[in-house]
């Protein structure tokens, strides 16, 4: 990965380049898993055809069967890159944006969705997901690694959410902090919710990528509570204006039926 261009010192491209796009290829799971990762851009722009500068959102989902993600950084440059570039139409704009994004991923379906002015206030948010918060309960904590360990379940069964705020990893290539949102929807024996609050809070020195974290709280999950039906989403604030939101189960899933909130934070 000595090319990626994470971590280095990149001047800001002033002409179209989709060249700049840098493909990560994703692990194997150790667990069977499904799922999707929803991306979205707050430093998109363009020109009308008569060279009129427009702002947007840019909304990409692509599914965890993709062979490929895209390199953060790199999506950051090649978008500032359209900011010159004259477009006919928002199809145009998208349709481009889905043949370069479908190239690097190498992904059975992709969704791009651009939210011009007129359309942006339809993006709805909230300050929480639906579920129970967990943030409130007085934990003594131990470790800043994560710790599957202090998972534990009780033994009656249960079906809920639950989800906390306080996740903070690092970027193994920056070592920049990632703040995000843990959501928990699962069905089996009861996670004990203190044993949940420590185990999240564990990940706070934690290096990774937002989608390797993911991956790896699910797995975790699974292999210590051993829930029927389980699906985790990490909702990650903005970096360089993208918020990175991975979701996973052991179900297959959509986005039309699971798709994360986008909180106050993002």
């Amino acid at each position: 990965m000595s090319d990626i261009p994470l971590g280095k010192q990149t001047p800001s491209p002033s002409r179209y380049d989709p060249s700049i796009l840098f493909p990560i290829a994703r692990p194997e799971p150790a667990l069977p898993m499904f799922g999707f990762d929803l991306w979205r851009s707050y430093e998109l722009a363009w020109l009308t055809a008569r060279g009129k500068p427009c702002i947007g959102i840019l909304e990409l989902i692509y599914p965890r069967q993709s062979r490929n993600i895209v390199e953060s950084k790199s999506l950051k440059l090649y978008l500032h890159g359209l900011s010159n570039r004259r477009f006919g139409s928002l199809g145009e704009l998208s349709r481009l944006l889905m043949a370069d994004l479908e190239r690097i991923l190498e992904t059975p379906w992709l969704s791009v969705v651009v939210y011009d002015e007129t359309a942006m206030a339809s993006i709805p948010w909230h300050t929480s997901p639906e579920g129970t918060c967990i943030d409130s309960l007085d934990i003594e904590i131990h470790s800043a690694l994560p710790d599957p360990m202090l998972l534990a379940t009780g033994t009656h069964q249960a079906r809920e959410v639950l989800y906390s705020h306080v996740l903070r990893t690092f970027c193994p290539i920056t070592h920049q902090p990632d703040w995000g949102s843990v959501i928990i929807d699962y069905a089996g024996r009861k996670i004990r919710d203190e044993a949940l609050l420590s185990y999240i809070c564990s990940y706070r020195d934690h290096e990774g990528f937002g989608e390797q974290c993911c991956e790896q709280i699910y797995r975790h999950i699974m292999e210590r509570c051993r829930p029927q039906r389980l699906t985790v989403s990490c909702l990650f604030t903005r970096r360089g204006g993208i918020d990175i939101n991975p979701v996973r189960a052991n179900v297959e899933i959509t986005p039309e039926e699971t798709r994360p909130c986008r909180l106050i934070r993002q």
